[in-house]
């Protein structure tokens, strides 16, 4: 009989034991991109208009780059505020507001192609920041040995089934499985290490020739907001996970309808098996990474794993091991070589742990916390468990009658949109005998209590003995857990209700060479030279290295940097105060006749191809050799991706060549009549 206590397992970060030597088997997570660091920081922006108003753009260029994906740790947006991502590949969009940030843990979306452009919508009245600090990527460079887990031949063929998910983190693929109609999936569980940033996708495109990986639309790809775990080598590696939604709020099951049943009891030696999942594929490229199917009889039965004789490899982990005809799932893939090997289903802690996790009460757990927004927050105990956390410490809030007493509870997670002050309340006539606890920490594993309360003082809009903690400082970027349970074990329904009061926005603060981080009127006081709200004294702006215009990226991208910062970007630094209003980036171009035929180019380009320069800021409109169709500028009688990287360059500018809408300004909306004119004139 296997005692299961969940908490032993239900960290956070499921962390990737490694199996003994002597066991020979290999965790099969496929390898995929890199992470690389990013700094784009827009300051703390302040919309005082009265409707909404795009108040920040960048272009994100990644030249080698197949694919992206942002990380966007700090960034905070008030009020109805949202960022708009696009790529400039195929259009596909990805609207995020607050909420949906925190869903997606500040990340995201995967997007096809090498660059990206982000816009800061803000609402009237809002105080917005957009920190992109990371990006994931991928090129050609696929690698490694493909063959782990083919038992002979690899005869995997292509398969669809919108059950199945490609369950990508930053650096690596594995598979997971829809179980219900809740859209509950399980996995393996060394495919959780990197928790905080998983996306499952469906509906999968072919991959391409190098054996890059296309993604699917926006739409198709949910991000991963809860799980339980255990990673204890073959036969203890599994993974119940929680989804979020799409844009549209849909889940996988809502988008498809459709999933796979987890089978009541175990067949035996013999049986001939099916297996399903997004294993890599270096020799059909176009395979790699999409789901494909493989047969096999089952050559083991033991009492926590099977062993199978079905093809997998790198990027199978988690694929579901089913009997062929019946489709219900047996195990879970989790190692190779051949044969290969699968944790069952009905391993007693998986069981439980998907009974606490799929059939309990969301948030019953910390590791399952609903996720919290400013203002209102319905909640219930009734039906929850008694989370195991521990009694909290009753010293933080001494003669409050916290008496929690192994207190059914629910947990919520919310991260401030800025720094400022954190008050939280009960207060619900319809309410019960509340208790609260706030947590700070990272993640369930490393939490620090930080105050609680039992009862507040009595208001008469508020139920008898509601609780409420006050005045707590709180940082962006940091994480803050909150656990309601009731005096003496009660339980009930109630209401959470969060108020955020930002701090005074402050910056850089220069005295002569010292800096200071201050409000601005407290600044001018001083005498000293307010640097901007959202500026910091860690970039040294006071002292006497002085700061210039960098290019880095695509020519239109210009940020004050020092000459060492523009450097290490791999940037051109155009000397100590250049700036970068008017934009220094821009390579100016003009009209350039060869023979006939008409393009805007820069000068170099032109006089290098042959043809004759008419000026910088002269237009092909004006001349006999005009252009042959909307958006195709370098007239090669299609709108390509060198048009794109043209209008980029242009952009935020006033320059009618590029100006295709005429409102005067080259914008979002001339971008998109190029995207929409994409292909042959």
């Amino acid at each position: 009989m296997y005692q299961f206590n969940w908490k032993t397992i239900a960290a956070v970060l499921c962390m990737l034991i490694a199996t003994s030597a002597a066991s020979a088997q290999t965790p099969m997570r496929g390898a995929v991109g890199e992470i690389t660091s990013y700094r784009s920081d827009s300051g703390e922006l302040v919309h005082q208009g009265d409707s909404n108003k795009v108040i920040h753009t960048e272009v994100i260029h990644q030249p080698d780059a197949s694919w992206m994906r942002l990380f966007l740790d700090g960034t905070y947006l008030e009020g109805s505020s949202y960022l708009r991502v696009l790529s400039l590949t195929d259009g596909e969009v990805q609207y995020l507001d607050e909420s949906a940030l925190q869903q997606w843990r500040r990340s995201t979306a995967f997007f096809n192609g090498s660059t990206l452009l982000v816009e800061l919508i803000a609402s009237a009245g809002s105080t917005n920041r957009l920190i992109i600090n990371e990006l994931a990527w991928d090129d050609s460079e696929r690698g490694g040995d493909p063959y782990c887990g083919y038992c002979g031949e690899d005869d995997r063929t292509p398969y669809e089934d919108l059950a199945i998910s490609r369950l990508l983190g930053g650096t690596y693929t594995c598979t997971g499985t829809i179980i219900d109609e809740n859209s509950h999936m399980i996995s393996a569980g060394h495919c959780m290490s990197d928790g905080s940033a998983l996306v499952a996708q469906f509906d999968i495109p072919p991959s391409n020739g190098d054996c890059t990986m296309n993604h699917p639309p926006v739409n198709d790809q949910f991000p991963v907001t809860g799980w339980l775990c255990q990673v204890n080598g073959p036969g203890n590696d599994w993974a119940a996970i929680l989804l979020g939604t799409n844009g549209l709020g849909e889940r996988p099951y809502d988008r498809y309808g459709q999933y796979k049943m987890i089978s009541s009891s175990i067949p035996p030696e013999g049986t001939d098996a099916q297996l399903l999942g997004y294993g890599d594929d270096l020799e059909q490229c176009e395979r790699a990474d999409t789901l494909q199917e493989s047969l096999g009889p089952i050559i083991g039965v033991e009492p926590l794993l099977l062993k199978f004789n079905a093809d997998v490899t790198y990027g199978s982990s988690g694929s579901p091991l089913m009997t062929v005809g019946s489709q219900r799932i047996i195990g879970l893939a989790t190692h190779c070589p051949c044969p290969n090997l699968a944790t069952r289903v009905d391993h007693p802690n998986f069981v439980e742990a998907r009974d606490i996790l799929f059939n309990g009460l969301a948030g019953d757990t910390c590791e399952t916390s609903l996720f919290a927004t400013i203002g209102e927050n319905e909640f219930t105990t009734t039906g929850a468990i008694d989370s195991e956390f521990g009694d909290p410490d009753e010293t933080q809030c001494p003669d409050t009658y916290l008496d929690w007493d192994n207190s059914p509870d629910i947990w919520f997670v919310w991260q401030p949109p800025s720094s400022g002050t954190l008050n939280l309340s009960t207060c619900d006539p319809d309410s019960y005998d509340t208790s609260i606890v706030l947590y700070g920490g990272s993640d369930c594993t490393s939490l620090t209590q930080i105050a609680c309360n039992g009862d507040a003082e009595a208001a008469d809009e508020c139920q008898s003995f509601h609780s409420s903690i006050t005045d707590i400082e709180v940082t962006p970027m940091s994480t803050y857990y909150i656990r309601l349970g009731g005096w003496q074990g009660d339980s009930g329904s109630g209401t959470l209700w969060i108020d955020h009061i930002p701090a005074p926005a402050t910056g850089a603060c220069c005295l002569d060479d010292q800096c200071l981080q201050l409000i601005q009127a407290d600044c001018n006081d001083a005498g000293g030279t307010y640097q901007g709200s959202g500026t910091d004294c860690g970039t040294e702006p006071c002292v006497s290295a002085g700061t210039g215009a960098c290019c880095t990226g695509l020519g239109s991208n210009c940020q004050l940097l020092t000459e060492s910062d523009c450097i290490n970007l791999g940037g051109e630094y155009l000397g100590d105060d250049s700036t970068c209003i008017p934009n220094p980036c821009a390579i100016p171009t003009g009209a350039c006749c060869i023979g006939s035929t008409c393009s805007n180019l820069d000068q170099n380009e032109c006089l290098s191809s042959g043809g004759t320069y008419s000026g910088d800021g002269t237009s092909c409109l004006d001349l006999p050799c005009a252009v042959t169709c909307a958006g195709d500028f370098d007239l090669d009688g299609e709108v390509d991706v060198d048009d794109l990287l043209t209008i980029i360059a242009w952009f935020g500018t006033i320059n009618p060549d590029y100006d295709l809408d005429g409102d005067g300004q080259v914008d979002v909306d001339d971008l998109l009549q190029v995207i929409g004119s994409y292909g042959p004139c």
